[in-house]
C-alpha cells in the first residue's frame, strides 16, 4: 500500500488546481473564493486516501493554498 504524500502526478496536479482556482476567482469573485475554499478541503479531506488518489489530492491542496495564500496576502496588502 502507498502511503506516501508526493507521487509523479503531484506536481502536473498542482499546477492544475492553481490555474483553475485563479480562473474561479478571476471569473466568478466571491462565488469562485468560497469554490476555492471547498477545492481545498476536498483535497485536503482526499489526503486521507491512499494509492493516486492521495498524490492527486495533495497537488490539489496545494495548489489551492497557494493561490488563497497568495489572495490573503494581496488583500492584507492592499488594506494597510
Amino acid at each position: 500500500m502507498d502511503k506516501r504524500f508526493f507521487g509523479p502526478v503531484t506536481p502536473f496536479v498542482t499546477v492544475a488546481a492553481s490555474a483553475v482556482s485563479l480562473l474561479a476567482y478571476t471569473l466568478l469573485w466571491a462565488p469562485g473564493l468560497v469554490l476555492d475554499i471547498l477545492l481545498f478541503l476536498a483535497g485536503a479531506i482526499g489526503m486521507y486516501a491512499h494509492g493516486k488518489t492521495r498524490h492527486i489530492c495533495t497537488g490539489v491542496a496545494i495548489g489551492t493554498l497557494f493561490v488563497l495564500g497568495g489572495l490573503a496576502i494581496a488583500f492584507f496588502v492592499v488594506m494597510v
